[in-house]
């Protein structure tokens, strides 16, 4: 229920965090100056140096404070328990600029960063327990009525956070079968009710809209509970369907949004790659045509999102009629689970093992991402036949997404992995962590991958 508010003082938290600071390291520019004078020290460059500062400790500050657990932390941890994730954020955000400055050569006085660190955190701890002594009392509490079965508001109130019990005050639990639309509005009015939490699992419907009504014409909160579970929030949207309100669970944490810039970005890098390999592809599709007898381009039903079926291709690699002899070797297979991959198959040409070591083989599918079957990155599609022989539901999630020319599984040791789960390890993670920065890392660590044939058989 409160979450977004939750969600909202906490981004406002960071933000406050963050100008403190930078008004930290005003502060410590200015200490210095004036410590050079009294303590006869080396004079400071001129403050506009220091400029690209200000916005690295207003960022790089709140990060550590995160990752320190310092926004997670309930009002009822210790005031001992609270200063020392400070001072650890403080300490890391000292030592994150410090191997900055390393990095980029920037030669800053390393007293004023320890400065910032010292003033920062202590500003920080100055601006938490100043606004916790503002939240203390009812008047910044939820009151809250629990509509619903006996046991679904028990089992509610169970499965509330700590940080949630502390942000709500239960002023009752009620059961819509006992309660008249008159006798809501009275205890809406009687009670300064905030918010009415409605569990419709075990409920008539129709007993329950005419309350809900009420609730919508006082204007007060209305937190409905489905009693359906759907996996992580993070995944769920409210959408409208129908002419109601639906929950819309999505297979990944991207939103629709992000995921049209991807195709963008799929669309645009692809026609620039197949502008700029173009005289390499002419010079592989003659090399093969020379080599071996049979087409240049193998053209394969591969599983596509959700296992639809299209039409993916390659160079060819393997002499005619493979596909025909995989039967006689299925007893060499060296992955365990339902896809096929072999050390030294004899079915590849001598050029078809070094397009494959290379990736090169693969360039053609540049082609199936501009047609928009396939992205530049996610879980590599798999042969119908394979597709058909996934049968754990997790395995078959790898496939809610495009299918991609490459993915974690080519950067992580491609066919040195030896279990199929592993593979479908990291396509989860790929598709439960996707953002476009783990793309872009996904591409460029394709590249040395490539080019010196990492864990290729």
């Amino acid at each position: 229920m409160l979450t977004h508010a939750r969600k909202t003082h906490t981004r406002l938290g960071q933000l406050a965090d963050g100008g403190l600071f930078a008004v930290a390291l005003g502060i410590a520019y200015f200490l210095r100056v004036q410590a050079a004078a009294v303590l006869n020290l080396p004079p400071l460059k001129t403050i506009d140096v220091y400029f690209w500062l200000f916005p690295w400790v207003a960022v790089f500050g709140p990060l550590m404070l995160h990752s320190q657990g310092f926004y997670r932390q309930p009002r009822l941890t210790s005031r001992l328990g609270i200063m020392m994730l400070v001072v650890r954020a403080s300490a890391f955000t000292v030592l994150g600029t410090i191997m900055a400055m390393f990095l980029f050569r920037a030669e800053f006085a390393r007293s004023v960063v320890i400065l910032v660190g010292v003033l920062g955190g202590f500003l920080v701890y100055l601006r938490h327990e100043t606004t916790q002594w503002s939240l203390r009392g009812e008047r910044w509490r939820h009151r809250v009525l629990w509509l619903g079965q006996p046991d679904e508001n028990r089992s509610a109130q169970a499965s509330l956070t700590g940080m949630e019990r502390e942000s709500i005050i239960t002023v009752a639990a009620v059961s819509p079968e006992t309660l008249a639309p008159a006798d809501l509005e009275d205890l809406l009015h009687r009670e300064s009710i905030d918010a009415v939490v409605a569990s419709i699992k075990g409920v008539d419907t129709t007993r329950l809209r005419p309350l809900v009504a009420v609730v919508e014409r006082k204007g007060v909160e209305l937190v409905v509970r489905t009693g359906m579970p759907v996996g992580s929030p993070w995944h769920t949207t409210v959408d409208d369907f129908g002419g109601e309100p639906v929950l819309h669970v999505r297979p990944q944490s991207a939103s629709p949004g992000a995921l049209v810039i991807k195709q963008v970005f799929d669309y645009v890098f692809a026609t620039v790659l197949l502008i700029l390999t173009a005289p390499l592809l002419l010079i592989i599709a003659g090399a093969i045509r020379l080599t071996s007898r049979g087409p240049v381009l193998f053209h394969q039903q591969r599983g596509g999102r959700n296992g639809r079926a299209f039409g993916m291709l390659k160079f060819r690699t393997m002499r005619l009629g493979a596909e025909q002899e995989r039967e006689n070797l299925a007893d060499q297979n060296d992955l365990k689970g339902p896809v096929f991959k072999m050390t030294n198959d004899p079915r590849v040409t001598p050029l078809g093992r070094f397009l494959r070591r290379h990736s090169l083989d693969e360039l053609p599918q540049l082609w199936n991402v501009l047609r928009g079957e396939m992205s530049l990155v996610g879980p590599r599609p798999l042969p119908l036949a394979e597709v058909r022989e996934i049968a754990s539901g997790n395995d078959r999630r790898r496939l809610s997404v495009k299918p991609g020319l490459t993915g974690l599984w080519q950067v992580s040791g491609r066919s040195d992995l030896a279990d199929f789960a592993d593979w479908v390890r990291l396509d989860l993670a790929y598709i439960d962590q996707w953002s476009l920065w783990l793309d872009c890392k996904i591409l460029l660590a394709t590249i040395p991958v490539a080019i010196l044939g990492k864990g290729s058989r």
